[in-house]
């Protein structure tokens, strides 16, 4: 009977150690799959940051018709001019993680249509997508109804330059006659005077239902403004002019069979409405 349990504790080790050596053994190769997994991650890790996806082409600037260079929300300025400024600020040669366009940004910023400039980075392929913000146009600048446009002017007030006209038509905005002298330089017009004409502009259009084409300041003292089907003398732009051109929503129904002969409707006087014949 010693014997027997003799045996049976023989056994019993034997099987223990089996056992322990096989947990040594798992630990073992948990500890090996561990160690390659950490061995793996740090080399994939290398070689994604040293991939060439990383990277943009150096022609991004250059190319037209690149892939890796996306412009949006631009109507008035043109991609040219964006990526003008764009290549103003050095593209280092490093991996695309490392390139802060902030100051790329703040570059296009100094574009007088852009109001705010946005860069976005994107990986696989490494690219550029430039959002921006552009100023809402007030009116154009022209020196007659036949001339082209030569400037434009923002409702916050900035000067557009004519190197970015003629505007979509899309915007629909009024033409101002203006030669830009005689004590009224349309460059030196301070915001007042901007939010001014726009105004006369957006009432005329309200009160008419009808496109301003235009309206000529060539003289001061003496303003025209041209309705689609017909022109409006505004005489002078003091305070009164906005009760004159109330009128305008009553009259253009009762003169419509005779538009064709009316030279212009006067607005200029407050109290009396004439129609000047052709």
């Amino acid at each position: 009977m010693s014997e027997y349990i003799v045996q049976r504790r023989i056994k019993r080790q034997k099987l223990r150690r089996k056992a322990r050596r096989g947990e040594i053994f798992m630990r073992r190769l948990y500890k090996l799959i561990r160690f390659c997994f950490v061995i793996f991650i740090f080399y994939a890790t290398y070689r994604l940051s040293a991939t060439h996806y990383w990277y943009l082409p150096q022609d991004i600037y250059t190319n037209p018709k690149t892939q890796y260079l996306e412009i949006l929300g631009n109507e008035i300025t043109s991609n040219a001019k964006i990526v003008s400024e764009m290549q103003k600020v050095v593209l280092p040669k490093e991996p695309l993680y490392k390139i802060d366009p902030a100051e790329t940004a703040r570059q296009i910023e100094q574009l007088p249509p852009i109001k705010r400039a946005y860069i976005r980075r994107y990986w696989i392929p490494a690219r550029l997508v430039v959002m921006v913000e552009e100023v809402t146009p007030a009116f154009t600048i022209a020196p007659s109804e036949e001339a082209p446009d030569i400037a434009a002017f923002a409702l916050t007030g900035e000067l557009i330059p004519r190197e970015y006209l003629p505007l979509k038509e899309s915007n629909n905005i009024t033409k101002i006659l203006s030669y830009g002298t005689k004590g009224d330089d349309y460059e030196n017009w301070d915001i007042e005077r901007i939010k001014e004409i726009y105004n006369i502009a957006r009432l005329l259009n309200e009160y008419s239902g009808e496109k301003v084409e235009y309206i000529d300041l060539r003289n001061p003292h003496n303003a025209f403004a041209k309705l689609t089907s017909v022109k409006l003398k505004l005489g002078e732009l003091d305070e009164s002019l906005y009760e004159r051109i109330k009128p305008i929503q009553h009259i253009l129904p009762e003169i419509k069979p005779m538009i064709e002969q009316i030279q212009y409707v006067d607005l200029s006087w407050k109290d009396s409405k004439y129609l000047k014949m052709e």
